[in-house]
């Protein structure tokens, strides 16, 4: 199973810079597509501020698997986020324990910084 970071959808709904290439990432896998929860809430949050269309976001993020957070991964985040970017962590650490064998981002440093953890698709 692959995971999504926010970034990538964010980029689908909001049409952003790279749109083509997240959608073309997402069409061409092969493995099944999961968001975390923190994902989940991000996206809203954005879909809201922007006035999306409420029923075609949720039909969106339907097509993906939706992680539970839990206090395990906080505590994993706590450990290796060393005071730089917490969320990056706390996504990496849900997919981890949900045994995701990907995690695909737009987010460089994320590539480089969790790459021994877990695979990284940079999407460009």
């Amino acid at each position: 199973m692959i995971c999504l970071d926010a970034n990538v959808l964010i980029d689908i709904i909001l049409e952003r810079q790279h749109f083509k290439a997240c959608r073309q990432y997402i069409d061409l896998a092969k493995d099944d597509m999961a968001i975390t929860m923190l994902s989940l809430d991000l996206i809203m949050y954005y879909a809201e501020s922007n006035k999306l269309p409420l029923r075609p976001t949720l039909q969106f993020l339907r097509l993906f698997t939706w992680l539970p957070m839990i206090e395990a991964d906080a505590q994993w985040a706590y450990a290796h986020y060393k005071a730089k970017d917490f969320e990056d962590a706390l996504q990496i650490a849900c997919a981890l324990r949900e045994r995701c064998n990907k995690f695909a981002t737009l987010d460089s440093p994320l590539s480089k910084k969790y790459s021994s953890q877990i695979t990284v698709d940079l999407i460009r």
